[in-house]
């Protein structure tokens, strides 16, 4: 059985990771009491002692309006860790996963998804920088690492923090209005599509850049008003909000059009694995448990 130095095991991503493949991968995640990732020689010694397979990356510094803040905390977190984990699976001979994000592209592309090459130029902001930084780091040390970008998760099953899908249903299960920008672009995945991505990732010692997300587009108006259809809460509940007014009103700056092309994925692993917004909330629906 493969063995994976999994970091960020109890978040989002991490632990659904854990939850569906544990059949298939033997997972070591350590917490951050049992290994500081700040620590390069601590870092080195673990994977020489673990003496994994592959590291999957799952951690990092993820509240983009926080981060302005705290610059050197989400640098350290996106980029300084990644590149001790990149030097100790280079000397280990093993690959190094990285997840990443929507948020290296600037969102000025708006006639077409970004794709694997597409050039990243992240807007001027601590978060969309520190991943980019990460990025580089990643694929600059390695020809048989990889960087994995997705956009927006959600999961029906994490209940540390809300993410869109789970906010969206818990304020109309309570008929409060919400708002969705009507002119942004994107292609939210669901973290067990992710997850079932990452798994033939895995298995195949692919390397690169991949791209994982729905295989179709909606905007955050749009993603609302799936989610009300598919829970058979009430649709006039959601109102449009403009692009330019919704940023005004947040810390960083946010990219506008960022939905991310999986061709490549799919073209590679075959279809079946990814699937349309629709689909990922019927999925997310099934396994939605109302507190």
């Amino acid at each position: 059985m493969n063995k994976v130095l999994l970091i960020g095991g109890t978040g989002l991503v991490g632990s659904r990771i854990i939850q569906l493949l544990d059949k298939k991968f033997e997972f070591i995640a350590p917490s951050h009491e049992q290994l500081d990732v700040l620590n390069p020689e601590l870092v080195l010694q673990a994977v020489e002692n673990i003496k994994p397979s592959s590291v999957l990356y799952a951690a990092g510094f993820t509240n983009v309006d926080l981060a302005e803040g705290k610059e050197q905390e989400c640098f350290a977190l996106n980029s300084k860790a990644p590149g001790y984990f990149v030097e100790a699976t280079k000397k280990a001979k093993i690959p190094f996963y990285y997840l990443s994000t929507d948020y290296v592209f600037d969102g000025e592309k708006s006639d077409a998804p970004y794709t694997e090459d597409d050039l990243p130029n992240p807007l001027d902001q601590v978060y969309a920088k520190s991943k980019y930084e990460g990025e580089q780091v990643v694929l600059g040390a390695s020809p048989i690492n990889s960087v994995l970008r997705i956009i927006v998760p959600f999961s029906a099953v994490f209940t540390k923090k809300l993410d869109l899908a789970r906010l969206f249903v818990s304020k109309l299960k309570n008929n409060e209005k919400i708002s969705g920008i009507y002119n942004q672009k994107i292609n939210p995945v669901f973290v067990d599509d992710l997850v079932a991505a990452l798994g033939k990732i895995l298995e195949a010692r692919a390397s690169g850049i991949y791209h994982i997300a729905a295989t179709d587009f909606t905007t955050p108006y749009g993603y609302a008003k799936t989610v009300a259809r598919v829970f058979g809460f009430d649709e006039g509940l959601i109102e449009k909000v403009d692009y330019e007014d919704y940023v005004k009103t947040r810390r960083a700056k946010r990219p506008q059009d960022t939905w991310l092309d999986t061709h490549k994925f799919r073209k590679e692993f075959g279809e079946g694995i990814l699937h349309t917004v629709e689909e990922e909330i019927e999925a997310f629906k099934s396994q939605f448990i109302p507190k």
